[in-house]
């Protein structure tokens, strides 16, 4: 009588290893970290501008130039980032903060007194934030794999859209205890905690590089690549764009769904508080509902692979849309206007996520930078233009009017974005640049 041996058990790569759990920590960590000093100085500076000046249009004022100045950086950023170390230039963003929070706050009252300074102080902290987030676009595909890329999107987006509802609470209470520009130093400290944290997110992906097998191509976090000397100019990159039926086409049909969700996110309240008859507390309170659709977009995302991003990209703006209707036309009951809110909550969160994973996923890696920050600049512009855009409408036309219009609006991008085939998807990296450069 012969005995044959058990079958033995084929060793597999484990579905959620143990280095990818910890980097998912330490990137929502640094997520909800980044949004609590955000917070924190946004309203430090607004209470100083309107201190100093006593009118509530000063706080507009820096606000403009905030944004001003991040389209500024999308354009002349982006080929920094490309010749340079993105790692490094994100940790000396995080210094750069640093220092002024910690200048303005601890500084005679000369810096913190005069309002000209709180605004070309503000204007460089937005340019130095805007180019640490450009930086950390462009290193998450250089050190890591497309699949852990898109969980990595959507989980952050889940911890961000949490943090919007923690984070003015935070501030808050902050600035009760350090008033005026006292509060920076906070800010200050949540910097320092990022760069700390932005630290562990390197040690983890380092550690998992060296400890995956050299076969493992599909999980292994990939290193940083070196950069070519002989980089594309700017010129170069937006003639490429230009030039490219699939990338055309991307661009247009993501400034229409940006023209029409940037003045939906201003739009809300007016919509509840004068179309709806609602008052400020109760209005602001449904707002949340919203935010329970951002973070259930964010799971979707992460849950989903880099295969699926192309059909969220068809469903997302007709869910925001969808919901966008259900508000206007059915908003008299709480419960669907609930509903609305959720829906256009997830909708426009699986949208966004989605539109930058294709940046990520499919431009020349080495170009990145250039290739997202002239990307950037043209989305700003026309989602400045819509947030101009929402009062005059409201005025001209009414809330409801404007909700349709936009939620129809979506409804088209939605239809358009179904038009955007395995052709053109196919050919978003079929450029002459991507010949010469790889992608991820």
């Amino acid at each position: 009588m012969t005995h044959t041996a058990p079958p033995t058990k084929q060793s597999r790569t484990p579905v959620w290893p143990r280095w990818l759990g910890a980097l998912l920590a330490f990137y929502v960590a640094l997520t909800v970290v980044a949004a609590m000093s955000e917070g924190v100085y946004d309203i430090a500076f607004a209470n100083l501008a309107l201190d100093l000046s006593g009118l509530v249009s000063t706080i507009g004022i820096v606000y403009c130039v905030g944004y001003g100045v991040e389209v500024v950086a999308s354009i002349a950023m982006g080929p920094l980032l490309d010749r340079r170390d993105a790692g490094q230039v994100l940790v000396v963003s995080y210094l750069v903060k640093i220092g002024i929070f910690v200048l303005i706050g601890l500084s005679s009252s000369f810096l913190s007194s005069h309002l000209w300074t709180i605004v070309i102080a503000a204007a460089a902290v937005d340019f130095v934030h805007h180019v640490g987030g450009m930086a950390l676009f462009v290193l998450l595909p250089r050190i890591v794999d497309r699949h852990t890329l898109v969980k990595i999107q959507g989980i952050a987006a889940t911890a961000r859209s949490a943090s919007e509802i923690l984070s003015p609470v935070v501030a808050g209470l902050i600035i009760a205890v350090l008033p005026g520009a006292r509060g920076l130093i906070a800010a200050a400290g949540f910097q320092i905690l990022a760069l700390a944290l932005f630290a562990g997110l390197l040690m983890t992906v380092r550690r998992a590089a060296a400890s995956q097998p050299v076969e493992d191509t599909e999980t292994e976090p990939k290193e940083e690549t070196a950069h070519s000397p002989s980089l594309p100019s700017r010129r170069e990159v937006a003639s490429t764009i230009v030039s490219s039926r699939p990338w055309r086409r991307y661009v247009a049909f993501h400034c229409l769904s940006v023209l029409a969700l940037s003045t939906l996110f201003l739009s809300w309240l007016p919509l509840m508080r004068e179309a709806l008859d609602m008052s400020a507390a109760r209005a602001g309170a449904f707002l949340a509902f919203s935010t329970v659709g951002a973070v259930l977009g964010g799971l979707i995302v992460a849950k989903s692979g880099p295969d699926r991003v192309f059909a969220s990209m068809r469903w997302a703006p007709a869910l925001a849309g969808a919901g966008t209707l259900i508000a206007a036309t059915l908003g008299s009951s709480l419960w669907l206007l609930a509903l609305g809110l959720i829906t256009f909550g997830l909708g426009t969160t699986v949208y966004f996520r989605s539109a930058g994973l294709i940046v990520q996923l499919h431009a020349p890696i080495a170009v990145l930078g250039t290739w997202n920050g002239l990307l950037d600049a043209v989305i700003r512009v026309v989602g400045a233009a819509g947030i101009l855009a929402a009062g005059f409408l409201f005025d001209l036309v009414g809330g409801h009017a404007v909700f349709v219009c936009l939620g129809l609006g979506l409804l088209v991008s939605a239809a358009l974005w179904s038009r955007f085939g395995q052709r053109d998807q196919e050919n978003l990296t079929a450029t002459p640049l991507h010949e010469g450069l790889p992608t991820m």
